[in-house]
Order: structure tokens, then C-alpha cells, then sequence
């Protein structure tokens, strides 16, 4: 009887327990909710570009500077793309400079149609090769999961009033070849560019401001990233060589960083500890958040 007893208390005890915990523990909020989703989807993407896990079976790369490595980066990358219902598609090239030095290299990129008939392109991009030794996460990973994530979350609107196009381009520190050979195939093919978006050196955040630098070709666009941001957004002054190189092309651009201009930016960047342990994956999703909330408005618009 006094077994039975004890047994029932034990119960009642832990009944209210449960139901005391699980009405005290705070409810997740949309916005906790979706940094949660966007961090859990580009810790996968990062870790696998800079070689923190596998990327493929047990195959892990040290940087994304030699053609074999790039090789793998590129299936990689296709793959991704794959898995999110995207079509990809791959803009191959082999070309010589002025100097006579060849160049063999791919962009990988995928189309997103409108869904009203529109010609426009709006262009997110970020360049994934690395200088040699470096894992490349602040620079230029961290570009390419932000691109990634918005490009998954604008396939998956009912409505979208523009096109969109995610580009990872290579040969970014060979005088930007791959962008140029990108660039030319956008001219011969006629597409109508609305705007071109990249971000580069995003991921570092040591005074925790989740504060980014912006260089837009535009006052309306900058004004779009502005009303669309809750952390403050620094103009930057100087052209990045990508950004000016659309703009000989007549594109409208917008260039996304850290803070370099106040020197809140990664210390490693270019360096063989340009890791994956060194991105502040919380302020990744931030910037990735304003990029898409930027996005989705221009998916919008009439």
C-alpha cells in the first residue's frame, strides 16, 4: 500500500514538473525561429566549402584555390542547388589574358523565373575560390551561403514580379575572370539586369553591433537596404574592383560587407585561419536576413 502511494506521488511530482517547464519556457519567436533555420542551413553550407566536414563522402578540401578542389566545389555547389528545387547551370570558360596565362575555370548559376511574365534579372552573387592554403570562410564562404539561403527562400514565394539569379563566380583572384567571362555572356544574351547584389567579407562581428557596410550604385536601392535593416548600415566610400566592373557594364549594383571602414572585420581574412571556427554565425544570419527582406520587396514590386 505504501509502495503504491509512494508510486502515485512520484507521478503527481513529475506530471506537475512537465507541465510547470513547459509553461514557463519562453515560445520561439518568428524572428528566433527563422535566424535558427537560416543558421542551421549555412553552418552546412560554410562548413562544407572550408573543409570543416566532409563535402563529399569523406572528401574534405583545404581551400578552393586549385583546379581539382574547384572541380569539387563546383559539383558541390550544384548539387545544392539541386537539392532546393533550383535549376543550375554552369558558365564554363578558357581564356588567355594579355599576357598569354590561360584560364580554365566555371561560374555556377541558377535562374529563378518571374512568375509574372517580367524580363528583369536581379542578380545575387559571391565569388567561391580562395587564395592558395586558405580555407576561405569570412572570405569568401560566408558570400556564398548568403546568397544560397535567399536564393532558396525567393524559389519557394508564390509571387515573384522580377527574376532572380544566383551566381557563384570563380576566378575572382585572377583579376576577376570569371566575373568578366560572366559579364560578357550577360551582354551577348541580352538579359535585361535589373541589379546586381554581392557580398563578400561578411561573417566578423567583434563589437556585436551586427552592423554592415554598404556601397550601392543608387539612392533608391541603398534606400531600399536601409528601410529593410534593423542594425545600422555604414556608407562605404571606395569601389569594390567587382562593383565597378558592372558598372562599366551599365548595372546597377549594391556591394554588402562587415565593417570594414570602422575595422570590424576579420583579422584572418586571406590567411590559412580564415576558418569556419572564426564566423559569427548569428550575424551571418542577420546580413542574410536584410538580404532577403530586400529581396522579397523587389519580388513584390509592380
Amino acid at each position: 500500500m505504501e509502495y503504491k502511494t509512494y508510486k502515485m506521488n512520484y507521478y503527481r511530482i513529475f506530471l506537475l514538473v512537465f507541465v510547470f517547464t513547459f509553461q514557463v519556457a519562453p515560445a520561439q519567436t518568428e524572428e528566433e525561429r527563422m535566424e535558427a533555420e537560416i543558421i542551421n542551413i549555412q553552418r552546412g553550407i560554410v562548413g562544407k566549402l572550408t573543409g570543416h566536414e566532409p563535402i563529399k563522402g569523406k572528401k574534405t578540401i583545404n581551400s578552393r584555390s586549385s583546379n581539382s578542389e574547384k572541380k569539387i566545389t563546383v559539383d558541390f555547389l550544384t548539387n545544392s542547388l539541386k537539392e532546393i528545387g533550383i535549376k543550375p547551370e554552369k558558365n564554363a570558360y578558357n581564356v588567355k589574358d594579355k599576357k598569354g596565362n590561360q584560364y580554365t575555370g566555371t561560374n555556377v548559376y541558377a535562374k529563378i523565373p518571374s512568375t509574372n511574365g517580367s524580363d528583369e534579372y536581379v542578380i545575387i552573387c559571391a565569388h567561391y575560390d580562395t587564395v592558395e592554403n586558405s580555407p576561405g570562410a569570412i572570405h569568401n564562404a560566408t558570400g556564398i551561403a548568403i546568397a544560397y539561403y535567399v536564393a532558396k527562400k525567393l524559389a519557394e514565394l508564390e509571387v515573384r514580379n522580377k527574376n532572380f539569379m544566383v551566381v557563384f563566380f570563380d576566378h575572382w583572384k585572377s583579376n576577376m575572370i570569371g566575373t568578366r567571362m560572366f559579364t560578357k555572356m550577360l551582354q551577348t544574351d541580352g538579359y535585361n539586369v535589373h541589379s546586381m547584389h554581392r557580398s563578400d567579407y561578411m561573417g566578423w562581428d567583434n563589437d556585436e553591433d551586427r552592423a554592415i557596410e554598404m556601397l550601392a550604385s543608387n539612392l533608391s536601392l541603398e534606400s531600399l537596404y536601409r528601410l529593410e535593416s534593423p542594425v545600422p548600415i555604414y556608407k562605404r566610400t571606395v569601389a569594390t574592383p567587382e562593383s565597378r566592373f558592372f558598372s562599366n557594364f551599365g548595372y546597377d549594383t549594391v556591394t554588402l560587407t562587415a565593417e570594414l571602414k570602422n575595422a570590424d572585420n576579420s583579422p584572418f581574412v586571406k590567411q590559412s585561419s580564415d576558418k569556419y571556427t572564426t564566423v559569427n554565425f548569428k550575424y551571418l544570419a542577420s546580413t542574410t536576413s536584410i538580404v532577403y527582406s530586400v529581396m522579397r520587396a523587389m519580388a513584390k514590386a509592380e
